[in-house]
């Protein structure tokens, strides 16, 4: 009986020892190249290798094929697929890598990627390699790959790597040592700077302040995050040649949770913003349009008008720099990130470009103060502002205001009345006959109210 349990160590030995990390590539090119679109039919002609792990494709638009590559995007339009995988391939994934390379033009310098709803950027007109790191999940399978492209692209292949019986095997890799948070967890002081570090030498740690799964398109830890309410911190750690870490969470209760935060947009400056954008050449524009930003507990998105020629977007001014312009029906909403604060105040500053700048908007809650170029609130807690320009508005900075609620009860987003303004733009409350402007947090609208 000793000799048997033994050689049944041995066999559970072996076959951890047998257990590494391995890959599959799908890889594009065609016999020749060709303006002509892809088709869901004819997706396959462009892919040189790998075809064995992909069921079917659908939804192929502006895609070319090359001889070593895939074209993605056309005139202005986005490229996009969506790649069935096989039974075979369908995994447990612990990242994906795409090799890619954009267009070497000025106009294409903001080419991105979104796979599976993550978005990279792609700044190089060389081949590079750009990784989504996905923390292994027992129960999340891999079964689809995704790719929309916003600007021209060029994809080389993609790779998915993942833990299974599948495949060659590769060298075992060795895993990422999980962040460790100082201070760990509990009840503090507001304004208390939380530590992340991995004993692997050399890692890069993604965290989320909203208690959601991180991935490597979350926020990338660089200096101590300041906590100053109740918040849960989740991160996971990935290095070159080594599988990511186990996610670690903290859950961080706030003794003194009065304090007032604070919140800044440079768009003189879009680098700096989350996620950074490069800054547009003199008179070529970036287009904001469905693009969101973040700081802090604050996002800010944007949303392009119905009706118009021009829509929302950051130019390169011709005597001012960069600024952010935003034009007649368009619209930038402001949320908070965390229920328990809301919005006290929204302040731009106007660009210095041309005679003529200013800011105007008609708020969906609130006061906006033209004079000082800044919203008040009214009675009620705002934790998510639309605000409609009524004209070009042309500015620089925003800086928003945060404070706690003190428990009162916010109305969500989802539920928030629309507000309507005459073509005046003299706020209504109870509009009756006549055109009038409509504004929801989801964007502005100009509706014809007629008698019953």
């Amino acid at each position: 009986m000793k000799h048997y349990f033994t050689a049944f160590l041995l066999l559970l030995i072996a076959g951890s020892a047998m257990a590494a990390e391995r890959s599959f590539t799908i890889r594009f090119g065609a016999a020749t190249a060709s303006t002509a679109s892809l088709t869901n039919d004819n997706f396959i002609s462009a892919v040189s290798a790998g075809a064995d792990y992909i069921d079917h494709v659908t939804s192929v638009v502006s895609v070319f094929p090359e001889k070593d590559a895939i074209r993605l995007s056309s005139n202005n339009r986005n490229g996009k697929f969506n790649i069935h995988l096989a039974d075979d391939a369908c995994v447990v994934a612990t990242k994906i890598v795409i090799d890619a390379r954009r267009y070497d033009n000025d106009r294409d310098a903001e080419a991105a990627l979104m796979i599976n709803s993550e978005t990279f950027y792609i700044t190089s007109p060389a081949d590079e390699l750009y990784t989504l790191y996905i923390p292994s999940r027992p129960e999340k399978t891999l079964t689809n790959i995704i790719v929309d492209a916003e600007r021209r692209v060029y994809l080389n292949a993609i790779t998915v790597y993942y833990d299974d019986s599948k495949g060659d095997v590769g060298p075992v890799l060795e895993t990422v040592a999980a962040p460790v948070f100082t201070p760990g967890a509990g009840t503090v002081t507001a304004g208390t700077r939380v530590e992340m570090k991995s004993a692997t030498v050399g890692a890069q740690i993604y965290y989320t302040i909203d208690g959601t799964e991180p991935s490597s398109a979350a926020l990338l830890y660089e200096a101590p995050v300041e906590i100053s309410h109740d918040i849960t911190l989740r991160a996971f750690a990935v290095a070159d040649g080594m599988k990511p870490s186990a996610i670690v969470s903290a859950d961080f209760k706030v003794r003194n949770p009065q304090a007032t935060l604070e919140s800044y947009f440079n768009f003189a400056e879009p680098e700096t913003l989350n996620p950074a954008v490069a800054a547009p050449a003199v008179k070529e524009a970036v287009d904001l349009d469905g693009r969101t930003f973040s700081d802090g507990d604050v996002a800010v998105s944007f949303t392009a008008a119905e009706d118009g020629n021009t829509h929302v977007r950051l130019y390169g001014s011709y005597d001012a720099g960069t600024d952010l312009r935003i034009y007649n029906g368009d619209v930038m909403t402001i949320r908070s990130l965390n229920p328990a604060f809301v919005i006290t105040g929204a302040e731009v500053t106007v660009s210095l470009s041309g005679a003529n700048s200013d800011a105007w908007f008609l708020p969906s809650a609130g006061e906006w103060v033209w004079e000082r170029n800044c919203w008040e609130p009214g009675d009620e807690a705002v934790t998510e502002l639309a605000l409609a320009s009524w004209m070009q508005s042309s500015i620089t900075e925003l800086r928003v205001t945060l404070d706690q609620t003190s428990g009162a009860a916010l109305t969500p987003a989802a539920t928030v009345a629309p507000v309507y303004y005459n073509l005046q733009g003299v706020r209504v409350a109870n509009p009756t006959t006549g055109l009038y402007i409509k504004l929801t947090p989801q964007g502005a609208s100009k509706i014809l109210i007629r008698a019953e």
